[in-house]
Protein backbone atom coordinates (compact mmCIF):
# COMPACT_ATOMS: atom_id res chain seq x y z
CA UNK A 1 0.00 0.00 0.00
CA UNK A 2 1.35 3.50 -0.27
CA UNK A 3 1.67 5.14 2.48
CA UNK A 4 1.06 9.07 1.89
CA UNK A 5 2.07 12.27 3.87
CA UNK A 6 -0.78 13.73 6.18
CA UNK A 7 -1.36 16.67 8.42
CA UNK A 8 -2.08 20.28 8.48
CA UNK A 9 -2.02 21.51 5.09
CA UNK A 10 -0.61 24.54 4.72
CA UNK A 11 2.20 24.16 7.99
CA UNK A 12 5.40 25.32 9.09
CA UNK A 13 6.96 21.94 9.78
CA UNK A 14 7.42 19.07 7.78
CA UNK A 15 9.23 15.82 8.55
CA UNK A 16 10.67 13.45 6.12
CA UNK A 17 11.39 9.76 7.30
CA UNK A 18 12.78 7.27 4.85
CA UNK A 19 10.20 4.96 3.62
CA UNK A 20 7.25 3.32 5.56
CA UNK A 21 7.37 -0.11 7.85
CA UNK A 22 4.87 -3.02 7.87
CA UNK A 23 2.70 -1.31 10.27
CA UNK A 24 2.45 2.05 8.11
CA UNK A 25 2.20 -0.68 5.19
CA UNK A 26 -1.07 -1.86 6.62
CA UNK A 27 -2.83 1.19 8.12
CA UNK A 28 -1.59 3.43 5.28
CA UNK A 29 -0.19 5.97 7.24
CA UNK A 30 3.26 7.41 8.22
CA UNK A 31 4.82 6.71 11.47
CA UNK A 32 2.29 4.76 13.09
CA UNK A 33 4.66 1.43 14.50
CA UNK A 34 7.49 1.93 17.08
CA UNK A 35 9.54 4.37 15.15
CA UNK A 36 6.15 6.56 15.46
CA UNK A 37 6.01 6.51 18.79
CA UNK A 38 9.79 6.96 18.98
CA UNK A 39 8.75 10.08 16.72
CA UNK A 40 6.22 10.76 19.02
CA UNK A 41 8.77 11.32 21.82
CA UNK A 42 10.80 13.84 19.76
CA UNK A 43 7.96 16.11 18.78
CA UNK A 44 7.15 16.51 22.38
CA UNK A 45 5.93 20.21 21.67
CA UNK A 46 9.40 21.15 24.08
CA UNK A 47 12.44 20.66 22.20
CA UNK A 48 10.76 20.36 18.91
CA UNK A 49 7.15 21.13 17.74
CA UNK A 50 4.36 18.82 18.94
CA UNK A 51 3.55 16.28 16.13
CA UNK A 52 0.19 17.76 15.45
CA UNK A 53 1.89 20.50 14.04
CA UNK A 54 3.91 18.97 11.12
CA UNK A 55 3.12 17.25 8.41
CA UNK A 56 4.92 13.94 8.23
CA UNK A 57 5.66 11.88 5.22
CA UNK A 58 8.30 9.88 3.85
CA UNK A 59 11.05 9.66 0.85
CA UNK A 60 9.84 6.50 0.00
CA UNK A 61 6.35 5.36 -0.22
CA UNK A 62 5.80 1.96 -0.38
CA UNK A 63 7.16 -1.15 2.22
CA UNK A 64 8.90 -3.55 0.05
CA UNK A 65 10.16 -5.56 2.95
CA UNK A 66 13.16 -4.92 6.40
CA UNK A 67 15.78 -5.94 4.35
CA UNK A 68 15.05 -3.82 0.91
CA UNK A 69 17.71 -1.52 -0.34
CA UNK A 70 15.44 1.07 -1.98
CA UNK A 71 17.11 1.76 -5.21
CA UNK A 72 16.99 4.94 -8.10
CA UNK A 73 13.97 3.58 -9.39
CA UNK A 74 12.24 3.53 -6.38
CA UNK A 75 12.92 7.19 -5.96
CA UNK A 76 12.19 8.31 -9.40
CA UNK A 77 9.21 6.85 -8.64
CA UNK A 78 8.42 8.75 -5.51
CA UNK A 79 10.19 12.11 -5.65
CA UNK A 80 7.35 13.60 -7.50
CA UNK A 81 5.23 13.07 -4.82
CA UNK A 82 7.40 14.58 -1.96
CA UNK A 83 8.11 17.81 -4.53
CA UNK A 84 4.24 17.93 -4.62
CA UNK A 85 3.56 18.08 -0.79
CA UNK A 86 6.81 20.42 -0.11
CA UNK A 87 3.98 22.94 -2.47
CA UNK A 88 0.82 21.96 -0.92
CA UNK A 89 2.26 22.20 2.49
CA UNK A 90 5.06 25.23 2.05
CA UNK A 91 6.95 24.29 5.70
CA UNK A 92 9.49 26.49 6.55
CA UNK A 93 11.48 23.90 8.22
CA UNK A 94 11.86 20.69 7.55
CA UNK A 95 12.94 18.19 9.96
CA UNK A 96 14.89 15.00 8.11
CA UNK A 97 15.07 11.37 9.54
CA UNK A 98 18.20 10.01 8.92
CA UNK A 99 20.92 9.93 5.66
CA UNK A 100 18.20 9.14 3.35
CA UNK A 101 16.24 11.75 3.27
CA UNK A 102 18.65 14.25 4.61
CA UNK A 103 20.78 13.37 1.58
CA UNK A 104 17.51 14.15 -0.85
CA UNK A 105 17.76 17.67 0.67
CA UNK A 106 21.24 18.41 1.30
CA UNK A 107 23.19 16.30 -1.46
CA UNK A 108 26.07 13.92 0.05
CA UNK A 109 26.26 15.28 3.88
CA UNK A 110 27.30 12.98 6.73
CA UNK A 111 24.77 12.54 9.10
CA UNK A 112 27.52 12.70 12.11
CA UNK A 113 28.69 16.08 10.70
CA UNK A 114 24.72 17.66 9.63
CA UNK A 115 22.75 16.25 12.74
CA UNK A 116 20.73 19.02 14.34
CA UNK A 117 21.87 21.63 12.64
CA UNK A 118 20.07 23.93 10.43
CA UNK A 119 20.62 24.42 6.58
CA UNK A 120 19.54 26.59 3.72
CA UNK A 121 17.21 24.40 1.26
CA UNK A 122 19.31 24.57 -1.79
CA UNK A 123 16.08 23.94 -3.99
CA UNK A 124 13.97 26.68 -1.53
CA UNK A 125 15.61 29.81 -0.02
CA UNK A 126 12.87 30.33 2.06
CA UNK A 127 13.43 26.67 4.33
CA UNK A 128 15.15 25.57 6.43
CA UNK A 129 16.48 21.93 6.30
CA UNK A 130 17.20 20.52 10.06
CA UNK A 131 19.05 16.80 9.91
CA UNK A 132 18.51 14.69 12.94
CA UNK A 133 19.43 11.07 13.22
CA UNK A 134 16.39 8.94 12.27
CA UNK A 135 14.05 7.76 15.39
CA UNK A 136 14.42 3.88 14.63
CA UNK A 137 18.28 4.74 15.19
CA UNK A 138 17.41 5.96 18.63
Amino acid sequence: MRVKGEGPTPCRYMVVGEGPGWEEDRSGRPFVGKTGKELNRFLDGVNLPHRSECFVTNLYREYRGKDYEYTEDDLRRDTPELESELERVKPELVITLGRHSSRWFLGEVEMEACHAVGWHDPRAASRTIFPIFHAAAA
